[in-house]
């Protein structure tokens, strides 16, 4: 139940959350969801999903005894590895070094003023600042130009800005930054050792230690093979079923779900829309196709499962609603009256009875 409904709520080829609630999830006859806006939003404007009969656009072919096909994931001794190397590296500490020059790797607390035929730009000029030589922070010949150099040098870089830098008055411009070497810092990663579990982890021993952390890895793989199983299986029905149309409402909601998840995306960088979907390489025209195809995609696996719903005639038991509601309270950690603020009723039994229709799919599927 849990990782199905973990599936659900993030498929991003169909949004069966929060967004949408069924006015009567356990009926056979209109398994059609209607989306609610949440509680404490009041400026979102959702589509409305209006009532549909599912046969009337959907023909359900074969759906059951599918072939579950996904790829087969193993934890591997280099991956449980992979884990401890980024969790020493996170822990590490920063020792300060004299008497050597800069070198590769190193953190150098450096000022720099940065000057274009001799007056200095906006953003170009900073002091105290740490740099990691080698990050690829700094325009090309920055960092390169500050290794060999030792502490108290001041050392003036003649570069130039790449001709597709983001700001247009410096592409493809000369500079030269004039810059002070404050002081020189080595990153120390710990060893891992048993004193070292023993202080930072909640384990005893090095063995131990690991063994989480390939249970861990193992889970993750799990989820991962269940989702990429569900996604392959709903892609299957959807292929071995007729669609004659889509209710137009069910193309105008996922259409705003995708333009509103790329307009989350542009606030992030404190851009518009369309400026967000050009930078990304879009055109108009090229985004409109993005957001029909997803769009009829969403609504194609939404119809295919209601179809499945319908078909097998599945419901949602109080007893079953009251069980996955508190599954999912403990999931996310959080009480049934904190968790009504925003979320309804019905919005919950459509999750379930959609994650019933998946179980559904998988019980009566055959592993590849």
């Amino acid at each position: 139940m849990k990782k199905a409904f973990l599936f659900v709520i993030g498929l991003s080829l169909a949004t069966m959350a929060w967004g949408c609630g069924s006015k009567d999830s356990t009926a056979t006859d209109s398994a059609t969801p209607t989306p609610t806006v949440a509680a404490d939003d009041t400026t979102t404007q959702v589509p409305v999903k209006e009532a549909y009969e599912v046969n009337n656009y959907i023909t359900l072919g074969e759906y059951k005894g599918l072939t579950a096909v996904y790829t087969k994931l193993e934890v591997t001794d280099a991956d449980v590895e992979e884990v401890i190397k980024s969790e020493l590296e996170a822990n590490a500490t920063e020792e300060e070094v004299t008497g050597r020059p800069v070198q590769e790797g190193d953190i150098v607390n450096i000022d720099y003023e940065g000057l274009k035929d001799g007056v200095a730009f906006d953003g170009g000029t900073a002091q105290g600042q740490d740099l990691t030589i080698g990050s690829g922070s700094f325009i090309d010949g920055f960092e390169d130009g500050l290794i060999g150099k030792n502490i108290g040098e001041k050392v003036a870089l003649n570069l130039t800005f790449p001709e597709n830098y983001s700001a247009t008055d410096l592409a493809g411009q000369a500079v030269v930054f004039n810059v002070t070497i404050n002081s020189i810092k080595v990153s120390k990663v710990p060893e891992l050792t048993e004193e070292y579990v023993k202080e930072n982890t909640e384990y005893d021993s090095i063995e131990a230690y690991k063994q989480a952390i390939r249970d861990e890895l193992q889970a993750s793989n799990e989820e991962t093979m269940e989702n990429e199983k569900i996604s392959n299986l709903l892609t299957t029905v959807v292929e071995n079923a007729t669609i004659s149309s889509y209710p137009q409402t069910l193309i105008d909601y996922y259409g705003y779900e995708l333009e509103s998840m790329y307009t989350q995306y542009a606030q992030l960088y404190g851009m518009e829309l369309a400026d967000f979907i050009s930078a990304n390489g879009l055109t108009q025209e090229a985004y409109d196709a993005q957001k029909k195809e997803y769009a009829e995609g969403s609504a194609a696996r939404e119809m295919a499962l209601y179809a499945i719903i319908k078909a097998e005639n599945i419901t949602i038991s109080d007893e079953e609603y009251r069980t996955g509601l508190d599954e999912i309270l403990a999931q996310y950690g959080t009480t049934e009256e904190e968790f009504f603020q925003s979320v309804t009723e019905e919005q919950v039994r459509e999750n379930l009875i959609l994650n019933k229709a998946i179980d559904f799919l998988i019980e009566n599927s055959v592993d590849a």
